[in-house]
């Protein structure tokens, strides 16, 4: 079964229900429907709590957690070796979040879904959006 790794934009917009890219939109109604699985690395709850504690985003981590629980497709990435294997590979991605994300997706060879522009063009991931 093919599956795919959330970036934190891209999960807060597929719980707060805004519009997603044709390809994204497309990949979460195959989670939706069963077909297709979904991580979500764990540093993305911290993100989100990062942000929420901003005030940039009215999501917080009780709301992934739901989200997560409510559809037996997604799964969270625990933060292991591999990943650090990775994240040392990637010293050219300066957000340190995006740099654990993209790490995440690489380690389990599994496509990015995320609409960022920087991490699309870096190559160092597959990436899903439009």
């Amino acid at each position: 079964m093919r599956g795919y790794v959330f970036d934190t934009h891209a999960l807060l917009a597929y719980i707060d229900g805004r519009r997603m890219g044709r390809a994204a939109a497309r990949i979460v109604r195959s989670i939706s429907d069963g077909r297709v699985t979904a991580c979500v690395p764990g540093v993305v709850a911290v993100e989100v709590a990062l942000l929420h504690e901003r005030g940039r985003t009215a999501i917080g981590v009780p709301a992934v957690e739901a989200t997560l629980a409510r559809n037996p497709a997604f799964s969270v990435l625990p933060l292991d070796l591999a990943q650090a294997r990775e994240f040392a590979l990637l010293p050219a991605i300066r957000d340190p979040f995006d740099r654990m994300i993209v790490a995440a997706a690489r380690a389990v060879h599994r496509p990015l879904i995320t609409a960022d522009g920087d991490i699309a063009a870096s190559g160092l991931v597959e990436v899903v959006w439009d």
